[in-house]
């Protein structure tokens, strides 16, 4: 991707914040967001954070998911990047700062209030680059309660109940599952749903040290389940781009939809009436559903930045428990172990489903950030029978990169 040659923090992160210039004049920081769909939501954030801090502004400037990393990658190669962009975890955060467009972080936050989970995500080759500011997800299965009481069911736990489900649900004129698939990503995010289910953490922790393989039998099975699964998906689903499968989604022109925590602020700003539960994905045979758990991009400061201090300022304080709050009750799971949602159903629904069983994202580890790719490109031909799951299994397992 690169080519260039709260109410108060914690103890340590006042001090921290102490050190830190005040600033006598106003400076401002441009940030780049990739979810349009959170604007007021990141916003109100971002004036309590002007509001404890008059002397910095931040420029905001909503980017739509599929353009933000053409638009970031252009922008850094001419020079031109925002003092604060986000980016995955893993292989791309790791790339920028390597390629010296990111200032390393290290030391530089306190980063204490984080889980355990988002503070191992972060450091990479010992050097932090990011931090998590705007939260983590959860990937499960949306349902629309209202379309299952009318058609008098619950929403299914295994391969054989999604799949009998999806059979009803068509031969009632009702379509079962909504999928954006024309780029790969809700697709991905379904195999790492399946898979989860198969191996949990222990497992994918194997698949990591090559103990495991995606061509074992039981995972060969996870890629069948995929392909069945086309055909519960909405007709034109491989073309079907991810704002116009949200926006079918949110309208209820499908039962169910994979998505994510943070997906259900935007369902809500296109359709405020819409009501949705959440489950953990079926699993795959008799196994136990799953979901799938990550970050949500991590903010870097631009290398070149003329306003490294007031970026600096700005991370601490979102970071720190007024921010989280904020964050945890209008938008996303948070990354801070000390706040929780006050009444929001939807998080709760989420952690729930994550007691099932849950793993983390492919993208976010060395050893299979690549896998990820590879699912997308070739999750269409799955689903087109122009694979079998045998070599859908064996492309994956090709990009597995087991350390020496």
């Amino acid at each position: 991707m690169f080519k260039k040659s709260t109410t108060a923090l914690m103890a340590s992160a006042i001090a921290l914040s102490a050190a830190l210039p005040a600033f006598a004049q106003d400076v401002t920081l441009t940030m780049w967001h990739n979810h349009p769909e959170w604007k007021d939501r990141a916003q109100a954030i971002l004036d309590a954070f002007e509001a404890e801090n008059p002397g910095i502004k931040i420029d905001l400037e909503e980017i739509a998911g599929t353009n933000y990393s053409a638009r970031l990658n252009t922008a850094l190669a001419a020079g031109e990047a925002p003092d604060l962009f986000g980016l995955p975890a893993g292989n791309e955060t790791l790339a920028a700062g390597n390629a010296g467009y990111a200032m390393d972080l290290t030391g530089k936050l306190d980063l204490s209030s984080l889980r355990a989970t988002p503070g191992e995500a972060v450091v990479q080759d010992g050097k932090t680059w990011g931090v998590p500011i705007l939260g983590a997800y959860s990937v499960g299965l949306y349902y629309h309660r209202n379309i299952f009481a009318d058609l008098g069911m619950t929403p299914p736990t295994n391969q054989a109940e999604f799949l009998e489900m999806c059979a009803e649900m068509k031969a009632q004129g009702v379509t079962p599952l909504i999928v954006p698939a024309s780029d790969g990503i809700v697709p991905s995010f379904m195999y790492m749903m399946l898979t989860a289910s198969v191996l949990g953490t222990e497992g994918f922790a194997e698949l990591r040290r090559g103990e495991r393989k995606f061509t074992d039998p039981d995972l060969v099975a996870a890629a069948d389940f995929l392909q069945d699964i086309g055909e519960c998906m909405q007709p034109g689903a491989l073309s079907t781009p991810y704002v116009e499968g949200k926006a079918l989604a949110a309208l209820g022109q499908g039962a169910m939809m994979p998505g994510g925590s943070a997906d259900y602020a935007g369902y809500q700003e296109i359709n405020p009436a819409v009501d949705l539960g959440v489950v953990p994905f079926p699993g795959v045979g008799d196994n136990a559903p799953a979901t799938v758990t990550g970050l949500e991009y991590i903010y870097l400061v631009n290398s070149d930045t003329e306003h490294a201090d007031a970026a600096l300022t700005f991370l601490q304080w979102m970071l720190g428990d007024t921010a989280q709050q904020m964050v945890v009750d209008s938008i996303t799971m948070s990354t801070s172990k000390n706040v929780a949602p006050e009444g929001n159903r939807i998080l709760d629904e989420f952690v729930q489903a994550s007691r099932s069983g849950d793993m983390r994202v492919f993208y976010e580890l060395p050893e299979t950030g690549n896998v990820w790719s590879v699912a997308q490109q070739n999750t269409a031909a799955l689903f087109l029978g122009e694979i079998s799951p045998e070599d859908f299994a064996a492309k994956l397992q090709d990009a597995v990169v087991i350390a020496e």
